[in-house]
């Protein structure tokens, strides 16, 4: 099964945030964009979708209460991550990270009545040809919540004393059936 990757995001942005203070002292707060996936129609016996890498634009918030300094940003989803060292983080600013989740590391997922199309019966004049007509019902968009998550820690520091604040919140993907592709759009293989 050949899985294309379509637009990196969606026009409208869809947003996780999950949040975590220290009582009143340190926050982390992520907003993730949602990719959409460009997914190649299959014959209805298969249930399982083997996702293309994912690219991911995170949005991050990390900010040591008063004296605190930050030491690092550590954020992860599966076996990819991206740090930040303390004199990235001064000033409290926003960070803008972007991570790539190649293919290997994501688990297929399983799915029923989505992106489905008929096959040609054996011995069929047509066997040749498999026509891209979804079958009716079959789902043609759909958004995967939870598909996976993505875990974020922010070490920060008082001289000898270190606080480390820890988030974890799920990411969705947003699938698209190639078959209804617009003929129009430009999308990436």
């Amino acid at each position: 099964m050949k899985l294309r990757t379509g637009l990196l995001l969606l026009p409208a942005l869809h947003v996780c945030a999950a949040s975590a203070d220290d009582g009143v002292l340190h926050t982390l707060r992520v907003v993730a964009e949602v990719p959409a996936v460009l997914v190649a129609p299959q014959p209805a016996e298969r249930h399982l979708f083997e996702l293309p890498s994912l690219d991911y634009v995170f949005s991050v918030e990390a900010r040591c209460h008063d004296d605190w300094q930050p030491e690092s940003l550590l954020l992860n989803v599966a076996d990819s991550r991206i740090s930040k060292t303390g004199a990235d983080l001064k000033g409290n600013a926003p960070q803008q990270l972007e991570l790539r989740i190649p293919a290997k590391q994501l688990a297929p997922i399983a799915m029923r009545n989505f992106c489905v199309i008929d096959v040609a019966e054996e011995g069929s004049a047509a066997q040749a040809e498999t026509t891209k007509r979804q079958l009716p019902g079959a789902q043609s968009h759909m958004t995967v919540s939870a598909a996976l998550s993505a875990h974020a820690s922010l070490r920060c520091s008082l001289g000898d004393k270190q606080k480390t604040v820890y988030i974890s919140q799920p990411l969705d993907v947003r699938l698209t059936c190639e078959a209804d592709r617009p003929t129009g759009g430009v999308m990436a293989p």
